[in-house]
């Protein structure tokens, strides 16, 4: 994936950066898993050497009330696939994206850190990415800062088997 930057210039992780990072790497899979990925950025000596914890085919059961992050977590990041579809003309959404006329395939890639900050990238089939910044909210990004929630202090020592 290449080396990512990982400090902002306060010293906070720059989670916009580790979000592009990780969409640019996922951009040209196919957009028809159905099944998340996450992954957990895990402190190296030095940022070049942060390694990185991957659960394929993650849940949100898993998601919500398994995973405890490895120590050393600096950043969870969530890759997730579906549809998009536009909104009524009254900002309603009656029809589910997936069998929406005009449903077109989403790529997003949400990151956590700091002390709960929350970045997503959004892709959607013929547009530009969108980087999101501020309050998320639904399923993914609530499940996604309950387990941001379960990290081990570096400093306890535990045995897990983390993948």
């Amino acid at each position: 994936m290449g080396a990512v930057p990982l400090r902002r210039p306060d010293g906070a992780v720059d989670l916009v950066a580790v979000a592009e990072t990780f969409d640019r790497a996922f951009v040209d899979e196919p957009a028809d898993r159905s099944d998340p990925q996450l992954f957990a950025l895990i402190e190296g000596a030095t940022d070049d050497d942060a390694e990185i914890a991957h659960w394929p085919d993650v849940g949100h059961e898993l998601l919500m009330w398994e995973i405890v992050p490895p120590p050393n977590c600096l950043v969870l990041v969530l890759v997730t696939t579906g549809w998009a579809a536009p909104l009524d003309d009254d900002g309603e959404c009656r029809t589910r994206p997936s069998r929406h006329p005009d449903r077109r395939r989403s790529h997003s890639v949400t990151a956590i850190g700091n002390e709960g900050e929350m970045v997503s990238v959004l892709r959607i089939a013929g547009e530009a990415p969108q980087v999101l910044t501020g309050e998320c909210y639904g399923r993914a990004p609530d499940a996604l800062r309950r387990c941001w929630a379960r990290r081990t202090p570096a400093d306890v020592a535990c045995v897990h088997d983390w993948p």
